[in-house]
């Protein structure tokens, strides 16, 4: 995501940022806040309630904006709130795909398919910075990262609905699948 684009939401959010801050909030709370949510979310996808989780969800992504906004103006960064907050980002992940593929399997069961290839993809875009991050390379790449699946997700839940969601599900899986290769790519042109 563009470094200007991340300097917009942070003013957009400032004032809420703000506010928990003065109000003693913790970030790691924050964080933790996205689990029931996103567990709400996935219930109400895999009933077919795709507007009311599409609602959820937006509520999980502002929740994995603001911890970490929480964090950096308040002065509470740590490297435990940020091995908590990817965590929680890759659960929150995992829930809302998995009741979107929980609902489709039955009778269509390759959307469902389509719904844990996104789901795997989605965990390889992290998984792939992190272990590269671990290893030493600087693998901060890739166009696809989390704010832009949520808000693909987004909008199968509120524009395309149960019977055009496999379009976006389709969008997240390839467009991950480009972010996870362009970060490879990277990292395997600095192993020299």
């Amino acid at each position: 995501m563009k470094e200007e684009h991340k300097r917009q939401g942070r003013r957009l959010l400032g004032p809420l940022v703000s506010l928990l801050g003065r109000a003693g909030v913790a970030p790691n709370a924050v964080t933790l806040a996205a689990l029931p949510l996103s567990a709400g979310a996935a219930w109400l996808f895999a009933i077919g309630r795709f507007a009311w989780a599409g609602a959820l969800a937006a509520l999980v992504g502002l929740a994995d904006t603001l911890d970490g906004e929480l964090a950096r103006t308040s002065g509470r960064k740590s490297r435990f709130g940020a091995v908590l907050d990817s965590t929680v980002d890759r659960l929150s992940e995992a829930m809302v795909l998995g009741g979107i593929a929980w609902y489709y399997w039955p009778a269509r069961s390759l959307h469902g398919l389509l719904a844990l290839v996104a789901l795997v993809l989605s965990l390889m875009v992290s998984y792939v910075r992190a272990r590269a991050e671990g290893a030493g390379f600087d693998c901060a790449v890739g166009w696809f990262e989390r704010p832009v699946r949520v808000l693909v997700l987004l909008v199968g839940a509120f524009v395309l609905g149960r019977t055009w969601m496999p379009v976006a599900l389709g969008v997240i899986a390839l467009g991950s699948l480009v972010t996870v290769v362009q970060r490879l790519i990277h990292v395997g042109r600095q192993r020299a």
